[in-house]
């Protein structure tokens, strides 16, 4: 397999990685929203919150990487 062909292959995988994280945040804000509205202020709220913060960081990440697999194309 080729440099090139590798570098597309981990492209897709992160563009599929970036679908995933964004639905899981939308999902997410649905449940907090949720018991936001029902005033239940438990564990699972408070869970939710940090996890839609740590998925946001995941997506930077992912953005970053594929900036990086982009500019390597061009360099190719």
């Amino acid at each position: 397999m080729a440099k090139i062909d590798k570098i597309k292959e981990t492209l897709n995988t992160l563009r599929v990685l970036l679908s995933l994280s964004i639905g899981l945040i939308l999902g997410l804000s649905a449940k907090v929203s949720d018991l936001y509205d029902k005033n239940m202020f438990d564990l699972r709220f408070y869970l939710s919150l940090i996890a839609i913060n740590f998925l946001v960081l995941v997506i930077l990440y992912i953005a970053k990487k594929i900036k990086v697999n982009t500019d390597n194309i061009e360099k190719e």
